[in-house]
């Protein structure tokens, strides 16, 4: 079957457009992709037998995925025939095959560390995930564009802010087209279009510290974790306190604000934490308010081992830059609060969290190894 295969990679790879016979070459070119993106060679061989062989079999696939593209937008009756077709199981769920192409990378990536599971494995795992996305500012945006890079099927934006000028240096939406538009809007509308196959859910609302278990509530049972990207200690504390009490791993974000090193960037638990006031906050309303052991101070009494949250967190070790007076001075504000701090703030940074609280959830997902928080304590 081996020569098969290969004559219907190179029938593949020589068609400039969609011609006559395009539904032969679905079929066979539908379970070569599926093949190569696994990392396997064609029609069942154990390897490549050249580097040319090997290049010339990738650029197949490329060609394969970009007339299926044409098909699919362009409709008519060869897209009613790949529609058909892959309704009989002949082709395959068109979307599996369009996840391979898209998503391939991701699920080798994950593959490799573990002998006993596929790249297939992984990608089922993430796209059958949920993870909520809340504050969708300088990190809440770059942490919704990896997760829907890494192949997370269902994604939920959550924010009430609108995009103003001065997001310009650290939000990921922010262009000059954009300005004045609800940030959710203008982020679900560039993930539909990174991965159309991608379930984008938006909630235009804020979350308070009444709110909070509620907004929790409401994404049960379906959410697989939470990623907390926003500013407010009490809000936080709220949504980190909700996330435990519904047993929904959370990645929390500390602040990016007078920072200028992405290399010190960070993820740990929450008691771990060091140069994050935010965060610092957090910790001390969530022992204070809701029952937590108090984390020791490390050179001070009587040396204790801290016992973990398991509330992962997204902070940096770089000493936060001071106010300078006057440095405030001009800043632009949104409709509904203030844009940037007087610490100022820079993409590379908040970006960098974003990256690393995406990493972090994906990480977990892709691996089925979910950190569920400890309920320790309780409301006093």
């Amino acid at each position: 079957m081996a020569w098969l295969s290969l004559l219907l990679l190179h029938a593949l790879s020589t068609g400039a457009s969609v011609g006559v016979d395009d539904e032969h070459r679905w079929y066979g070119a539908a379970a070569a992709t599926r093949l190569i993106s696994d990392g396997h060679p064609p029609g069942g061989c154990t390897a490549f037998t050249s580097p040319v062989m090997a290049r010339n079999a990738r650029r197949s696939v490329c060609n394969y995925g970009r007339d299926i593209h044409r098909l699919r937008v362009g409709g008519g009756a060869k897209g009613d025939a790949l529609d058909a077709a892959s309704a009989d199981g002949n082709v395959g769920d068109g979307y599996d095959v369009d996840r391979g192409l898209r998503f391939a990378g991701v699920g080798r990536l994950y593959a490799n560390q573990d002998a006993a599971t596929t790249a297939d494995t992984v990608l089922d795992r993430l796209q059958s995930a949920t993870v909520a996305v809340i504050g969708v500012g300088g990190v809440g945006s770059w942490a919704a564009e990896a997760l829907c890079r890494s192949g997370i099927g269902n994604i939920v934006l959550l924010d009430l802010d609108d995009i103003c000028i001065s997001n310009t240096n650290r939000q990921l939406h922010a262009m000059s087209s954009a300005v004045g538009k609800m940030k959710t809007d203008e982020m679900g509308a560039r993930l539909r279009d990174i991965n159309p196959g991608c379930n984008v859910t938006l909630v235009h609302d804020f979350v308070t510290v009444e709110n909070a278990n509620a907004m929790v509530q409401s994404l049960l049972p379906e959410l697989t974790a939470c990623i907390d990207a926003i500013d407010g200690a009490y809000e936080k504390t709220a949504l980190i306190r909700a996330c435990v009490e519904s047993g929904i791993p959370i990645v929390t974000c500390g602040g990016a604000a007078g920072r200028t090193d992405p290399t010190k960037i960070v993820v740990d638990d929450l008691t771990k934490v060091q140069e994050d006031r935010l965060l610092f906050r957090c910790r001390k309303l969530m022992r204070r308010e809701h029952g937590f052991p108090k984390v020791p101070m490390p050179g001070k009494g009587k040396k204790e081992r801290v016992r973990k949250w398991r509330i992962l967190a997204v902070y940096s070790t770089e000493v936060q830059q001071r106010v300078v007076r006057g440095a405030s001075e001009g800043a632009a504000t949104s409709s509904l609060r203030t844009c940037d701090g007087a610490l100022g703030t820079a993409g590379f940074v908040t970006g960098a969290c974003g990256f690393a609280a995406a990493g972090a959830v994906v990480e977990m997902i892709a691996r089925d190894e979910v950190v569920v928080p400890k309920k320790l304590g309780g409301a006093k």
